[in-house]
């Protein structure tokens, strides 16, 4: 005979009435509340602090809208394990008893009551906190934050992405869609990317992530749910006016300001504000193209479809092409991030960097030959940079100091009355040095092109990165398939660089050439005379204002 059987038979022979086994009350229940207890108070807290920090830090943000929402999860669930518990004993005893299995809760006495008062109450408040929690949840996932707590794997893109144009805008907003949620607009692109979310956290814990992280163009969002939910194709940009400070390569560090405007526009192919195709006609015509790799660098065809519905063709001699157009499935749709395609995470060059400390007073300009040597000792010379080599590079002891010494071996005089000077130039090179290279994932300036330009002549590139062919991987290169003239908008001969060319010590170069041929850079640029605008770019207090010489309209 069991104990419990045992046990009832011998209270009933004393005439007792047996205490029934508690089914709320018990240690397993009571531990669950404590612990949801914990949870709910974690979750709790920080979903009211959400609400007064709309950023919250990492740590925060999972401890409090991941961790301690399932800590209070768990602890329902124990809760729930000790009241099944606690039924199955109760109907064990009253089968000893040789009364009913059924489970009987009694709410006459004050345990009992307060035990299923605090069941109640702790699972409501837990279920609540947890609805707030998975909104906030929801919202701090797709922040940037949340996205940059993998630090070594996502670090490149992180700080490029808080120095670029869109550092105030959330990563789902691109990488997902501008409005997206589970129960929302764009449904399947948001639990894609949840799902896609998961597998890169796999890939991050098992430590099996590629080095550097792909960016396959393929892989974006269709820029009609990402780019265009702040940029409609149909808004007029006009002409838009852009100023480089560029610093050649001699002695003197020559500042060469320029001016250029950009027919951006509508988008639509004829427009009052300019002539010929503004620069957003490409996202808005119906421009299909085919490339031979994966970045999309080389461009075979072009079909430009008219309002008859039939197609103006282009192809590139250079590449071989079947016979006839390509078929519908190997085609792609032009969108902006054909040309966009790192306006979020564009690494900087050493080339651009050391212009900029320039121009900032960051680095002396008036050191001899300081923009030489700085791009030098960055690796920005030469056809290309590894990042093994520059990072065995840089760590070597007193690799920057070798600043000095040039100063030292070629102007012993500025070495020795122009220290602070120098030893500025090195500490801004060494922090440049973090800006273009990330060793861990093997990532420089270079491993991402970028196709927002175009690439330049040997004797004009003065950092290895200025040979992407962006623009040019169409204009210049293509032929149209029935006239044979080539697609107008390159350089060289009649283009930019015959007017503009800009080398060591030789100043803006002004030609005899006509600007206004279709085959120069005014296709795309205008170059702006700044005395008729009434515009003067800005310089450095140490700085006399540039000559304009090189300023004309087209």
């Amino acid at each position: 005979m069991g104990t419990l059987q045992q046990a009832a038979q011998t209270n009933l022979h004393a005439g007792q009435t047996p205490r029934p086994n508690h089914v709320v009350i018990n240690p397993i229940t009571i531990v669950g509340a404590l612990i949801a207890c914990v949870g709910l108070g974690g979750a709790g807290f920080a979903l009211v602090a959400g609400f007064l920090d709309e950023d919250p830090s990492a740590v925060k943000g999972i401890l409090g809208y991941v961790v301690m929402p399932n800590v209070a999860l768990l602890g329902v669930l124990v809760m729930a394990a000790g009241v099944l518990r606690g039924a199955w004993r109760a109907a064990r005893a009253a089968a000893a008893a040789g009364e009913s299995r059924a489970v009987r809760i009694d709410v006459g006495g004050l345990r009992q009551l307060f035990g299923i008062a605090a069941f109640a109450g702790i699972a409501v408040g837990s279920l609540l906190v947890l609805g707030g929690t998975a909104y906030r949840g929801i919202e701090f996932t797709e922040s940037t934050t949340f996205c940059g707590t993998c630090h070594t794997v996502m670090q490149p893109q992180v700080e490029a992405h808080l120095t670029a144009p869109h550092a105030e805008v959330e990563c789902a907003k691109c990488h997902v869609a501008y409005r997206a949620s589970p129960l929302g607009p764009n449904v399947t692109a948001y639990v894609n990317s949840k799902i896609g979310g998961m597998r890169q956290m796999l890939a991050v814990m098992t430590d099996s992530y590629d080095r550097p992280v792909r960016a396959p163009a393929s892989a974006i969002p269709d820029t009609n749910h990402t780019c265009q939910g702040c940029h409609p194709a149909g808004k007029d940009y006009g002409v838009v006016l852009r100023e480089y400070n560029e610093y050649a390569t001699d002695d003197a560090n020559t500042r060469h300001p320029r001016l250029l405007a950009f027919n951006v526009d509508t988008g639509s192919a004829q427009s009052a504000n300019t002539s010929g195709f503004p620069v957003h006609w490409h996202a808005t015509a119906k421009l299909y193209y085919t490339a031979t790799n994966a970045s999309r660098s080389t461009i075979s065809w072009v079909g430009v479809e008219g309002a008859d519905g039939g197609l103006e063709q282009w192809t590139n001699p250079k590449v071989p092409l079947a016979a006839g157009e390509p078929a519908a499935s190997q085609r792609q749709l032009m969108s902006c991030i054909d040309c966009h395609n790192r306006v979020g995470h564009l690494i900087p060059s050493p080339d651009a960097l050391v212009d900029d400390a320039l121009e900032h007073g960051r680095i002396d300009r008036t050191l001899p030959y300081v923009k030489r040597e700085a791009v030098s000792l960055l690796g920005g010379t030469g056809g290309g940079a590894n990042p093994d080599v520059l990072a065995a590079d840089f760590s070597r002891s007193g690799w920057f100091d070798q600043l000095a010494k040039f100063y030292a071996d070629n102007y012993p005089e500025i070495a020795a009355t122009r220290q602070p000077e120098i030893r500025n130039a090195i500490d801004e090179l060494q922090k440049i040095s973090k800006q273009i290279l990330y060793p861990d994932m093997k990532a420089d300036w270079l491993t991402y092109p970028d196709n927002l330009s175009h690439n330049l002549p040997a004797g004009i590139k003065t950092s290895a990165g200025q040979d992407t062919p962006g623009c040019f991987r169409c204009h210049g290169t293509l032929v149209n398939v029935k006239t044979g003239q080539m697609l107008p908008g390159t350089m060289g001969g009649e283009g930019c660089l015959a007017c503009h060319a800009v080398s060591a010590g030789s100043g803006t170069i002004v030609g005899p050439v006509d600007p206004t041929k279709t085959q120069t850079c005014s296709y795309c640029h205008v170059t702006i005379e700044q005395q008729a605008l009434g515009m003067a770019i800005q310089t450095s207090s140490d700085a006399s204002a540039p000559d304009t010489e090189g300023f004309h309209n087209p």
